[in-house]
């Protein structure tokens, strides 16, 4: 008797797809069958997924910003020299140095 390996999963948005888990321990097939059924299919996934991006952006941009300023801080109140370079370069440097330093105190 030949081992199953292509399973049809019923997705629980409502897809169906044909998935080969050959790949997989034929004693494991079943049961991540069983999980993909409760999830989305990839089609699904990478919609929901989509609308996501910009809050990920905005808040990396918050984020970002936040530890400029605080580095900035940091360095104005331990009266740390001014770096050289582009200003990406700068802002780079001034978080980085802030990082090290901190941690090490």
């Amino acid at each position: 008797m030949a081992v199953k390996t292509i399973w049809q999963i019923a997705h629980s948005c409502g897809h169906h797809a044909d998935r080969d888990l050959s790949n997989r321990a034929a004693d494991r097939r079943a049961g991540f069958a069983e999980w993909l059924a409760k999830q989305e299919c990839t089609d699904c996934w990478r919609t929901s997924k989509e609308g996501a991006e910009p809050d990920k952006t905005a808040w990396l941009k918050a984020k970002r910003a936040e530890e400029r300023a605080e580095s900035e801080a940091w360095s104005q109140q331990y009266r740390m020299p001014p770096l050289d370079g582009t200003e990406r370069a700068v802002a780079w440097g001034v978080r980085c140095r802030h990082q090290v330093l901190a941690d090490a105190a």
